[in-house]
C-alpha cells in the first residue's frame, strides 16, 4: 500500500485521520490516470489546425490535395480551408485528408490535441 496516501487531515487531532484502503488508493490512481488522458476536441481554430499541420510536415500535401480536388467538392474544400474559422474533427474534409496522408484516426486526434494547445 502507498503509505503516503492518507484520507484527510483531522484538524481536531492535528494529524491525518487514517491511511487509505487499497480500494481508495486504486481509485486515486485511476482518477489520476483518467485526468492525464488528453481529450480530443470536437473542433479547433482553423489557424491552429493549419499550424499543427505545418509542424507535422503535412501542410504542403494538404494544400496540394485540396488544390487538385475537382468540381464543387474542390471549391468547397478550398473555401473551407481558406475561410473557415474552426475545423471540426468529424468534417468530411478531415477524413479525406486523413486517408490521403495515410494517417490513423489516432494520428488525426493527436493533431487536433496539438492544435488545441497552440496559443
Amino acid at each position: 500500500m502507498d503509505e503516503y496516501i492518507v484520507c484527510g487531515w483531522d484538524k481536531d487531532i492535528g494529524e491525518f485521520s487514517r491511511p487509505m484502503t487499497d480500494e481508495e488508493i486504486a481509485q486515486v490512481h485511476a482518477d489520476r490516470a483518467a485526468a492525464a488522458v488528453p481529450v480530443v476536441p470536437v473542433s479547433v481554430p482553423m489557424l491552429n489546425a493549419r499550424l499543427a499541420l505545418i509542424a507535422a510536415g503535412h501542410m504542403a500535401a494538404v494544400k496540394a490535395f485540396v488544390d487538385e480536388m475537382p468540381g464543387a467538392d474542390g471549391d468547397q474544400a478550398r473555401t473551407y480551408l481558406e475561410y473557415a474559422q474552426n475545423v471540426r474533427r468529424d468534417h468530411w474534409l478531415v477524413e479525406g485528408i486523413r486517408q490521403m496522408l495515410k494517417l490513423t484516426p489516432a494520428d488525426i486526434d493527436a493533431l487536433f490535441i496539438t492544435a488545441a494547445i497552440i496559443d
